[in-house]
């Protein structure tokens, strides 16, 4: 995946359990991935060049939404133009040493508005990302420290703005607080890491999801059911083997393991989460494409229900289903444009979350999306998505706090959104 994150609200969904001004994460947020605003997740080579880079992030939104609600609770079609976000971004490299932080301001837009509980003024909302330090073992190892990207699987798992269906879950593009050992060669990549615990919520009004990630967390009042824990003690790792691995052709086969005990603070106890996932990312010319499945069992041990558990993120909670099966696939392609002052990636990825308890309606995904980068030191990025979604917690009115749990009304929900950035 193309390398960025920000907020999309193209999806802002009103919780249907609660009156829009109770829940501020009516609008929420989302992540967009772009390669000038994420620190890379792993160090250079120990024969890169040594200093220091700071950068800047400005970025604005376009948003339509298709299936939005009104004050008056009709359903209607609803456009905003507004500020996405400002992020700061360091980055550190040298033969031995490597680091990178990323801080982000949101805030003042239509994401985070006064009929979802907030002031409306910039950096109301703030996040923390990343923010590590690593050391350099030898030509093919490394050690980092920090909050970081957990190593489930790649970092990114395809081209889209908002990610895919793998982030709402907590699966994919996770950052917490830990340590990764990691080893590199030409064809072999080994991961593992120890995580005591979720990357800090910073500044926000939810209770405990100013925070990037999707983590599980304490619930805030709006969310129906909603559970109080706290993900502890993981132990995540992948071994990633090169079957294919030519000048114009790849293929990479990936196994990935996540184990970690779940917290209540309801009641002490503490359960379990196992994750496992297998992969096959590949390229041939100008195209790309990505294959995955993954399988979730969440044990909670809540003192209520158990077959659903409350996660957190862009300052907001919403439910999820506990167990199930996670399917999803990319086909990319670069698009050559000559005299066109912009490059082109296109791409489609279909997501769908099979939930295992009875009555549940599995969430589903499609995205259809461009990314334009400007041939001018690539300062200019604009990335444009069309989305339709089925008791998808982004994807439309209704669907936000129990969409991924139970589901919401079965019904497709579409959207559009535009990120628009200059890269300092």
């Amino acid at each position: 995946m193309l390398p960025v994150l920000v907020p999309a609200a193209l999806v802002a969904a009103v919780p249907t359990a609660a009156p829009q001004a109770s829940a501020p994460a009516a609008t929420q947020a989302a992540t967009v991935s772009d390669e000038a605003v994420d620190a890379p997740a792993e160090p250079a080579t120990p024969a890169a060049k040594s200093g220091l880079d700071l950068g800047v992030v400005v970025r604005g939104r376009a948003d339509v939404r298709f299936n939005d609600v009104g004050r008056s609770g009709k359903r209607r079609t609803s456009s905003h133009l507004s500020f996405d976000t400002v992020a700061l971004t360091a980055d550190y490299d040298s033969d031995r040493f490597f680091g990178a932080a990323q801080y982000r301001f949101y805030g003042a837009s239509f994401i985070y508005g006064k009929n979802g509980g907030y002031e409306g003024y910039p950096g109301e909302v703030q996040f923390l990302m990343y923010a590590y330090a690593g050391a350099k073992l030898g030509k093919q190892d490394s050690v980092t420290v920090g909050v970081q990207p957990v190593p489930f699987d790649d970092r990114y798992w395809g081209g889209s703005i908002l990610d895919d269906l793998g982030f709402v879950y907590g699966m994919e593009e996770v950052y917490n607080l830990g340590i990764k050992y990691r080893k590199q060669t030409s064809d072999l990549r080994v991961e593992l890491g120890f995580f005591p615990g979720s990357g800090p919520a910073v500044m926000g009004i939810s209770r405990d999801g100013a925070r990037y990630s999707t983590n599980i967390a304490r619930a805030d009042s709006y969310v129906p059911d909603g559970s109080q824990n706290d993900e502890r003690n993981m132990v995540i790792g992948n071994v990633q083997y090169a079957l294919v691995n030519g000048a114009d052709t790849t293929l990479k086969a990936t196994a990935s393991g996540w184990v970690s005990s779940i917290h209540n603070f309801d009641t002490g106890r503490d359960g379990s989460k196992h994750l496992f996932a297998f992969s096959l990312t590949g390229s041939h010319g100008p195209w790309s494409g990505k294959a995955l499945v993954a399988r979730q069992d969440i044990d909670p041990r809540n003192p209520g229900r158990n077959d659903i558990i409350t996660v957190s993120g862009f300052d907001a909670s919403y439910n999820i289903a506990a167990k199930g099966t996670y399917a999803f696939g990319e086909v990319g392609r670069t698009v050559k444009t000559g005299k066109f002052p912009f490059d082109v990636y296109v791409y489609a990825n279909y997501g769908r979350f099979m939930k295992d308890a009875a009555g549940f309606k599995d969430s589903e995904r499609f995205d259809l999306g461009a990314v334009w980068t400007s041939k001018d030191k690539g300062r200019i990025k604009v990335f444009s998505e069309f989305l339709l979604g089925r008791n998808d917690p982004f994807v439309g009115a209704g669907q936000y706090t129990s969409g991924a749990a139970q589901g919401g009304d079965d019904k497709w929900k579409a959207a559009f959104m535009m990120i628009f950035g200059y890269y300092f």
